[in-house]
């Protein structure tokens, strides 16, 4: 006997047909909540490249500055008659006999 077109059907196999449905649903339902709720969102991974972007810029600052000291230490290592004299006229504000000091403002 042949069942007509409004037959039984067999609904088994409608579930299984639904996961890959379903599964990609919560699969773009997760990358949505993480985009946009969740702790390290879109807007927040953007703000933290921004300021390591700024933290960047300060540390070559820093680098560049500490490089212009290092080559300074380098010349008093070699010429350190020369800054020592520099230092106690300039910092301390003492003369030579004889010489006199005229400051200007």
């Amino acid at each position: 006997m042949r069942e007509g077109l409004r037959g039984k059907r067999n609904f088994g196999n409608s579930f299984i047909e639904l996961l890959p449905f379903f599964f990609m649903l919560s699969l773009i339902l997760l990358t949505f909540y993480n985009l946009f709720f969740s702790t390290f969102n879109l807007k927040k991974v953007i703000k933290m490249n921004r300021s390591m972007s700024n933290i960047d810029m300060e540390l070559r600052k820093v680098k560049e500055r500490n490089e212009k000291l290092d080559n300074l230490i380098k010349q008093m290592d070699k010429n350190s008659e020369l800054y020592v004299e520099k230092f106690i006229r300039e910092y301390m504000q003492l003369q030579k006999s004889g010489e006199k000091i005229i400051l200007f403002k």
